[in-house]
């Protein structure tokens, strides 16, 4: 898998520069994640920008990166997802758990501290 490191304010990108259609395994992404954590670097963002769709064994990765970056109060999200990629997040409601966002500009703008309480204790309005 080709992949592009890099960083966005205190975000970790991993952008998969390949052109996939499909996203069947991120085996490697979780060991990419494993160690920007282990350095305490626990803000990442994943782009899919040329995937259309992503397999359950793809997203059981995603969820296991996610469980391993929370347990560093830290935050994991998707950035430009495809609009078939951003259906599949929605209708599973994983878009509740691991957020996306349609620019890599939107993480310059996130309070860790106020997007975080709201993340352990919303609103209530």
């Amino acid at each position: 898998m080709k992949l592009n490191l890099y960083t966005v304010g205190t975000y970790q990108i991993i952008k998969i520069e390949e052109d996939l259609n499909i996203i069947a395994d991120l085996h490697e992404l979780y060991y990419i994640v494993e160690g920007y954590v282990n350095r305490d670097l626990t803000n990442i963002a994943v782009s899919f920008a040329n995937a259309n769709y992503v397999y359950s064994g793809a997203l059981a990765v995603l969820l296991k990166c996610l469980k391993k970056i929370k347990a560093k109060k830290g935050d994991l999200c998707i950035i430009e997802p495809s609009p078939d990629i951003r259906n599949i997040f929605i209708s599973l409601g994983l878009d509740r758990l691991i957020p996306l966002h349609t620019s890599e500009d939107v993480l310059l703008t996130i309070d860790h501290d106020t997007y975080l309480l709201n993340k352990i204790a919303p609103r209530q309005e």
